[in-house]
C-alpha cells in the first residue's frame, strides 16, 4: 500500500498558481476506449468490492507538492481515500497529494505508436513518488515482446514483478480477448485475486438479460409441453367418453333383450357410472344374470 500522509488540511499549500490541467489530447481512441475500460469498471455496477472509498482516472495529473510540473499516467488507482467524497466538493481538480494523503496504488502507462519514455524517465518519476506498482501495457509491443510489464517499488526504486496480481489490494490486472464497445481486440482488464476478469456494468446487464431470456425461454417450453399435455388428456377423456358411449349402447341392447321394459330404469343408473372397466363387467354379466336385480348387485357393490 502506498504510504499515508499526515498533512493537515489546514496546512495545504496555496495552489493558485499551479498549472493542474493543460488540456492535452489522447493519443487515439484505442486509448481512450482503454482508459475507459479500466475506470467505469469501478462505477458500473461490477463486482469489483471495495468497501472504502477510492479514486480511479485516467488523464490526471498527479502533483506530489506546490510547485511540481505534475505527472499525468493513463490511468491510476488510490484506496483507502481520506474523508470519502469531500475532495470533489472542495473543487480538487488533480491528484494532489497533500489533498488525498497518499500517493496512488498503481499507475498505468499504456504505450501509444510513439511511445513516452514508458521505461525511462516515468519509471524513475513513479518511483520517486512512492507508488507501490507501475504497469505498463505495451498492445503494439513498442518496447519490447511483453504485451505488460509489472514493476513493485522496493525501497527507492522498482523491481519486475512476474504477475500482475497486487494481494493486499484483493485485485489484478490480465490480458483478455474480446469486444468492447464493438471493437474485438486484446484489451487490459482487472481481475479478482484468482485471476477472474471483473465484468463491466453491460457486461453484467448483458449476463442478466441472456439469462432472463433463458427463463423466458424455458417458462415458454413448459407452456408447451402444460398444452401438449392437456392437449393428450382432452384426446384421452374424449376417447374415453366416445368409449363409455359405446359400452352405454351396448349395456342398452344387452338389457332391452334379456329384461324387456324392466331394464329401463336400470339405464339411467349405469349412465351415471364414469369406470369403463365397471361398465365393461356389465356387459360381460348380463347373460348370466336372472334378474335386474341381481345386475344391480354388480355396480352397486359396498
Amino acid at each position: 500500500m502506498s504510504e499515508k500522509l499526515t498533512l493537515l488540511p489546514h496546512e495545504y499549500p496555496d495552489t493558485s498558481n499551479m498549472i493542474l490541467e493543460d488540456d492535452t489530447p489522447l493519443d487515439s481512441f484505442i486509448n481512450e476506449k482503454q482508459q475507459r475500460l479500466l475506470t467505469t469498471v469501478f462505477y458500473s455496477g461490477s463486482e469489483i468490492s471495495i468497501n472504502v472509498p477510492f479514486i480511479v482516472a485516467a488523464n490526471v495529473g498527479l502533483f506530489s507538492y506546490v510547485g511540481d510540473s505534475g505527472i499525468v499516467p493513463d490511468v491510476f488507482l488510490s484506496l483507502n481515500i481520506p474523508g470519502g467524497e469531500k475532495w470533489w466538493k472542495r473543487n480538487v481538480r488533480s491528484y494532489l497529494f497533500w489533498e488525498f494523503g497518499k500517493s496512488p496504488d498503481i499507475v498505468i502507462e499504456i504505450v501509444s505508436p510513439t511511445p513516452g519514455n514508458e521505461l525511462g524517465s516515468k519509471l524513475t518519476d513513479y518511483s520517486q513518488l512512492r507508488i507501490p506498482y507501475y504497469v505498463v501495457y505495451d498492445p503494439l509491443q513498442k518496447l519490447s515482446e511483453n504485451f505488460l510489464q509489472v514493476f513493485q517499488l522496493q525501497g527507492t526504486s522498482y523491481i519486475p514483478k512476474n504477475n500482475a496480481l497486487f494481494a493486499e489490494l484483493n485485485l489484478g490486472l490480465t490480458l483478455w480477448n474480446g469486444v468492447f464497445e464493438n471493437v474485438n481486440d486484446t484489451w487490459l482488464r482487472w481481475c479478482d485475486a484468482d485471476g477472474n476478469v471483473i465484468k463491466t456494468g453491460d457486461e453484467l446487464a448483458a449476463e442478466k438479460n441472456v439469462k432472463i431470456s433463458q427463463k423466458n425461454a424455458e417458462i415458454s417450453q413448459k407452456d408447451v409441453e402444460i398444452s401438449q399435455n392437456l392437449l393428450e388428456i382432452s384426446q384421452k377423456d374424449a376417447e374415453i367418453s366416445q368409449l363409455k358411449q359405446a359400452l352405454l349402447l351396448a349395456i342398452e341392447m344387452g338389457l332391452r333383450l334379456k329384461f324387456g321394459d324392466e331394464a329401463v330404469g336400470m339405464l339411467s343408473e349405469i349412465s351415471a357410472i364414469n369406470d369403463v372397466k365397471l361398465l365393461q363387467e356389465i356387459i360381460s354379466q348380463i347373460p348370466q344374470m336372472s334378474s335386474t336385480d341381481e345386475l344391480r348387485k354388480v355396480y352397486f357393490r359396498e
